[in-house]
């Protein structure tokens, strides 16, 4: 299947209600040149598809404020934004995303990005980071193609060679609309559709592994903004 087929997402029926909250087409990406705010803006701000699968039992506990199903609980998640910037600098349609794995904490950057965009796109991670879900502190940071794929029945991230997961959204007892979440305490993402994965399967350079079924899986829709410190950009 060519990328643009396999990026298309297809909402019919009664999931139409569900999704359209929760699902937004996937812009182009845009370059700086193509779309400017002022010079003197110095707020970030994201809105977008958070794609996120852990390896805790479903639902996982950290959710809702508890210790993990196994000790401790690593992740691989994809922050898919339709509208954002880091003070000028445009970033719709690119993506960010992570993995905090057994060994260490890895950062992935959308490898479409200008090299601007690169250096505004990592700063809009951590400032998101830092509002909760993923480790906060220090990563490796890797440019790398990052896929997802939303459907009325499933989800998917893939990091490059690195790997990702797929996962089916868990059905409510009506038989068409998705389990959901809300408030929970762990993501900055206010409603989530819970999943359970049918494949995690994830290995990178750093010595992060992992492979896992039938584990836990968020899809979720979030907006965030906040305001840039005066430090320049690396």
């Amino acid at each position: 299947m060519d990328k643009t087929a396999f990026m298309r997402t297809t909402l019919t029926g009664t999931s139409m209600l569900f999704l359209t909250y929760f699902v937004a087409a996937q812009p182009i990406p845009q370059t700086p040149s193509s779309k400017e705010l002022s010079s003197n803006v110095q707020t970030w701000q994201a809105e977008g598809q958070l794609l996120e699968s852990c390896t805790c039992n479903v639902p996982c506990p950290c959710n809702f404020g508890q210790l993990p199903s196994h000790n401790s609980c690593n992740a691989l998640f994809v922050y898919r934004l339709d509208h954002a910037h880091y003070g000028p600098i445009v970033l719709d349609g690119l993506s960010f995303g992570g993995c905090d794995g057994p060994k260490s904490a890895v950062g992935y950057l959308d490898s479409r990005a200008t090299p601007e965009q690169q250096a505004a796109l990592k700063q809009l991670a951590e400032a998101v980071f830092a509002k909760g879900g993923p480790w906060a502190g220090q990563r490796k940071w890797i440019i790398a193609s990052i896929t997802t794929e939303i459907t009325p029945r499933l989800f998917r991230i893939q990091f490059g060679e690195a790997g990702g997961f797929r996962a089916q959204i868990l059905i409510g007892r009506d038989g068409k609309n998705p389990i959901v979440v809300e408030n929970n305490t762990t993501w900055p993402v206010m409603r989530f559709a819970k999943g359970k994965t049918t494949q995690m399967s994830y290995r990178d350079a750093l010595g992060n592994q992992m492979q896992y079924q039938n584990v836990n899986a968020n899809l979720g829709h979030f907006v965030l903004e906040g305001s840039i410190s005066q430090k320049p950009m690396p």
